[in-house]
């Protein structure tokens, strides 16, 4: 794994020359924050799922006003991703999915 890290921050640098310690600890760095935050459509799923939990769970407690309200959040939420994912260029049902996973994929790192 540490040679493919090497490898990724030579290809950044643009040239063939050997990376000094520094640029090691760098790209190691930014390999470590990427797997930190990455999310998976798996996680979305379970997201969605504590949502719609949520939402009812206020439903019952709260009755249909804070539940209106929650939803309407969450839907606001899912909306603005996507009008984000559309303006950086994704189209269809990967937009769709961009934004699903933006929206929800919090889960992934419960």
């Amino acid at each position: 794994m540490r040679g493919l890290v090497v490898r990724d921050a030579e290809e950044e640098a643009g040239s063939g020359r050997d990376l000094n310690a520094h640029e090691r600890v760098l790209a190691e760095d930014r390999r470590v924050v990427r797997e930190t935050f990455r999310v998976s459509i798996g996680g979305a799923h379970v997201g969605f799922a504590t949502a719609v939990v949520v939402v009812a769970l206020f439903a019952i407690v709260g009755g249909t006003a804070w539940a209106l309200i929650v939803g309407g959040a969450v839907a606001f939420w899912f909306v603005a991703a996507l009008t984000a994912v559309v303006s950086g260029g994704r189209r269809g049902w990967a937009a769709v999915r961009r934004a699903y996973v933006l929206t929800f994929g919090w889960a992934g790192w419960l």
